[in-house]
């Protein structure tokens, strides 16, 4: 397995109250003409500049350049997932919003905030104070880190570079990532492109982080009614005093959002369970994907596990696919090679 290493700089503003980044999503500023991504083919082989990544474009659920306008790419923490900080229900396709009426199209609208759940605040003020310590800078050098092969390994259906973060603070180097796990401020999220050791490394972070007794004290598998009070507040207020409270997977937060939206507006009469069912979401679950690998190990779906409105497993229990996108140069060619 290669090794690609992203050299930058973390803007230190850019996360929550200063800004609206979150805990486990990041923007990375590189300067890609200075040489910032570099690749291993193996351990035992030397780092060699790549250029690939200059004007490619990711296409999959979303069609964007990985590195935006500001010479920033944005990265998706490896095998994590924080409470949500700010949430929106997912939109409509196009044969769905065809069907709307004005009226409804307007109640949508109006119900469709950014919804949060208990202790994203919490979590991402904590990353933030991390970072901070002992810095006066609005910047740190960072380093991303992702083992992949191909260039197409890279990067999600989101176009987010899905690796590593280690920063220098006092005391030494931390993978913030990993440092989110191991204080109990992210659940572990893993997927099948990620290696056994990756896995087992953050299931060791996990027995950590639950001692802390922070979101795993709150975690919650039964799915309660979906609360619209929970909103994103651009600026701190009395509300990060109270944001402990119970809360369930972000995964299942998210789906939950979306659907309480819609439900709300009217725009669909499914319970929550029928929702589901109609998603394309599968999982492997860990212990089978580690003893029979991804050709062998059954795939599953949350409805396998509900049951009176019980979600019957917890974050670690699962190993989510991810989905295909692809990464094309300026003419539009897959780079399929550094």
């Amino acid at each position: 397995m290669g090794l690609l290493k992203v050299k930058g700089r973390i803007n230190i503003g850019q996360f929550w109250p200063n800004g609206e980044s979150d805990a486990d999503t990041t923007k990375v500023l590189v300067d890609v003409d200075q040489n910032a991504f570099t690749f291993q083919p193996k351990p035992t082989s030397k780092f060699t500049t790549t250029h690939v990544f200059r004007d490619a474009t990711i296409i999959g659920k979303v069609r964007k350049k990985v590195i935006d306008k500001k010479n920033r790419i944005t990265v998706r923490l490896q095998g994590i997932d924080a409470p949500e900080l700010h949430y929106s229900a997912a939109p409509l396709k196009k044969s769905e919003s065809a069907l709307l009426s004005e009226e409804q199209h307007m109640h949508l609208k109006e119900l469709n905030k950014k919804y949060r759940q208990h202790l994203g605040e919490t979590a991402t003020i904590n990353l933030r104070n991390l970072l901070k310590q002992n810095n006066d800078e609005e910047s740190i050098p960072c380093s991303v880190t992702t083992f992949v092969d191909k260039p197409n390994d890279v990067f999600d259906t989101y176009g987010r570079l899905v690796g590593d973060i280690v920063v220098d603070v006092p005391g030494g180097s931390i993978n913030i990532g990993r440092w989110l796990v191991q204080e109990g401020w992210a659940f572990p999220t893993f997927y099948n492109s990620m290696s056994h050791n990756e896995i087992q490394l953050l299931i060791n972070d996990t027995k950590k982080g639950k001692t802390k007794k922070r979101i795993w004290k709150h975690l919650r598998k039964k799915l309660g009614k979906f609360d619209f009070t929970l909103v994103y507040e651009k600026k701190p207020s009395s509300v990060i005093v109270n944001d402990a409270g119970p809360l369930i997977m972000p995964k299942l937060f998210r789906r939950q959002c979306t659907w309480a939206v819609r439900s709300k507006a009217k725009i669909t009469t499914m319970d929550f369970l029928d929702y589901i069912k109609s998603g394309t979401d599968q999982f492997f679950l860990r212990k089978e994907f580690l003893e029979q690998g991804t050709s062998a190990s059954p795939l599953h779906r949350f409805e396998d596990f509900i049951k009176n409105m019980t979600f019957g497993k917890g974050p670690e229990d699962l190993i989510f696919r991810e989905d295909p996108s692809k990464i094309v140069d300026a003419g539009g060619k897959i780079i399929s090679d550094w």
